[in-house]
């Protein structure tokens, strides 16, 4: 299974999230946004997307070129996931996140979707493991649907 955990954080609250849902695969790779070159798309089974949501539901501006890179990228066989974190308060409460989950609806095998408010906290744990089973099941159901 060849996974990269994408995402980009301002304030550090998705960065930790992210982290999180890497200890529950150490196998995936984890890669800040503007560390991770969109040329490799195609080399990952999966790719799971954090991100935090900014104004009133937009992408960020970093990763705005992985979003459209999605879109336009020969990627239907791609086992996807997104998560972020938002505030409740704002109308789009992770808005961001549902820009990306249904790009990625559209476009990929989305498995799953995680919203968290601001910073996860111990309570959050057993959904963000939760997240991963999830994704991990449609990876490998994927993986036997290509091998057939």
């Amino acid at each position: 299974m060849k996974t990269a955990i994408v995402y980009h954080s301002a304030g550090g609250n998705t960065k930790a999230l992210a982290e999180a849902i890497y200890s529950f695969l150490p196998e995936a790779k984890l890669f800040r946004v503007k560390d991770f070159d969109l040329s490799t798309i195609s080399q990952y089974e999966g790719l799971l997307v954090g991100t935090y949501t900014w104004g009133d539901g937009d992408l960020p501006a970093k990763i705005i070129p992985l979003y459209e890179e999605l879109e336009i990228a020969q990627v239907s066989q791609l086992v996807t996931g997104v998560f972020g974190t938002g505030e409740t308060n704002y109308n789009h409460f992770c808005g961001a996140v549902n820009r990306f989950r249904d790009m990625l609806f559209a476009n990929t095998q989305l498995a799953v979707t995680l919203k968290i408010e601001q910073m996860y906290q111990e309570s959050d744990l057993s959904r963000i493991k939760k997240f991963t089973e999830i994704y991990k099941e449609k990876l490998r159901v994927q993986q036997n649907k290509l091998v057939k």
